[in-house]
């Protein structure tokens, strides 16, 4: 199982895809949507996902936070 770490800014879910692409090397292949997300955890095998400076809130954070556990994927903040 693999750990992701993301150390940038995120304040919308669009910038927490994103963020995943950029752990793959490129800035244009994340998750687009919540689907997107569960086939990209279920990909990279991941198991915890650290987000060191995470300010999602509301419903994106609900709607991350439950498909990273349907996953069971760990979000550490």
């Amino acid at each position: 199982m693999r750990r992701i770490l993301i150390t940038e800014h995120i304040r919308t879910r669009a910038d927490f895809f994103n963020a995943l692409g950029r752990t793959r090397g490129c800035e244009d292949c994340g998750p687009r949507n919540l689907d997107d997300l569960a086939d990209f955890l279920r990909e990279q095998r991941t198991s915890v996902i650290v987000a060191s400076n995470m300010d999602i809130e509301g419903e994106d954070l609900a709607a991350v936070a439950s498909v990273l556990e349907d996953q069971g994927v760990a979000l550490v903040r």
